[in-house]
């Protein structure tokens, strides 16, 4: 498969769950965004980046209420442009925006406790 054939699929897979994220009814579901998608080569299996704000009670029940939603974006996925067979979908918890805020964090309060005389090793 040609490499802008599998880039075109995959932002279409991310468009079409981020479009269809908002009409899921399931109350586990959190504040989710999808940050990107990585289709497999031969487009059998896609991994789904997502962040949802709270705390690990409510990342859980989110990726509990993604889990049952995976056949419903299936089908919703199957209407899409030329796919025989829709991806399998695996949705993963990506904690790097939160990991760098943290890392942020740590920044600023260096920056507050160091003074210009403090001797630079």
């Amino acid at each position: 498969m040609s490499r802008r054939r599998q880039e075109r699929v995959t932002e279409l897979i991310h468009q079409e769950i981020s479009k269809q994220i908002p009409l899921l009814k399931d109350p586990g579901l959190g504040f989710i965004t999808i940050l990107a998608v990585r289709l497999s080569a031969d487009f059998n299996a896609a991994k789904v980046f997502y962040s949802v704000l709270g705390a690990e009670d409510e990342r859980r029940r989110t990726q509990e209420a993604l889990d049952r939603a995976k056949p419903f974006f299936r089908r919703k996925l199957r209407t899409l442009e030329n796919l025989k067979n829709a991806p399998e979908l695996t949705f993963m918890l990506d904690n790097s925006a939160e990991e760098a805020q943290k890392v942020l964090n740590v920044i600023m309060e260096l920056k507050k406790e160091w003074t210009p005389e403090d001797p630079v090793e």
